[in-house]
């Protein structure tokens, strides 16, 4: 199987402070979309740079400055988290007017054993990984988040490590900040 990891999203830099010489810059992207009752949700998704080029163009880009990057998703090594990793970043003029959010992943089911569902304002989710084990970037457990109760049922008739492709959005938990994929559609 193919591994696809594809994101795309439009939205505002965040400059992060630097605590210490990472090999790569970090700063996240502030996404905002209208939510189901009118009001403006605001995401602030990690993101970073690793190649010496897109670091220089993203620090010379001043706070607040509109964004279209595209990359993949990856998981901390030592924390976990998840993050996007840059591979290209086009400075905007301005934000389009239907801010783009869209991720799509292939890989294998993993069943997360803590903390398999959870209940937030917008529903009642299960939460699972996507694993995907690329021979060139490593092992990566991308944490996904189900709500719609036709793709939960699909969810449960899968097994552990059956073949999986998601197609949803990037998003950060309003309580913990976490970032995880927002499931829109799950299949084979």
């Amino acid at each position: 199987m193919n591994i696809i990891n594809t994101v795309t999203i439009t939205g505002l830099v965040h400059h992060l402070s630097r605590k210490k010489d990472n090999n790569y810059f970090p700063f996240s992207i502030r996404h905002e979309n209208t939510w189901t009752d009118g009001t403006t949700r605001k995401d602030f998704l990690n993101a970073r740079a690793s190649l010496p080029e897109l670091q220089e163009a993203l620090k010379a880009l001043p706070e607040n400055s509109p964004v279209r990057i595209k990359g993949t998703l990856r998981s901390s090594k030592g924390s976990g988290e998840l993050y996007l990793a840059v591979l290209e970043a086009e400075p905007l003029s301005e934000l389009p007017a239907l801010p783009e959010n869209s991720v799509q992943l292939s890989g294998n089911v993993h069943f997360v054993k803590a903390q398999p569902e959870g209940e937030n304002a917008t529903g009642k989710y299960i939460r699972f990984a996507v694993r995907q084990d690329n021979p060139e970037t490593g092992l990566d457990f991308i944490v996904v988040r189900v709500y719609d109760d036709e793709q939960k049922t699909v969810l449960q008739s899968l097994k552990d490590k059956d073949p999986v492709h998601v197609e949803g959005t990037l998003r950060s938990s309003r309580g913990s900040g976490v970032n995880y994929v927002r499931c829109v559609k799950i299949g084979q």
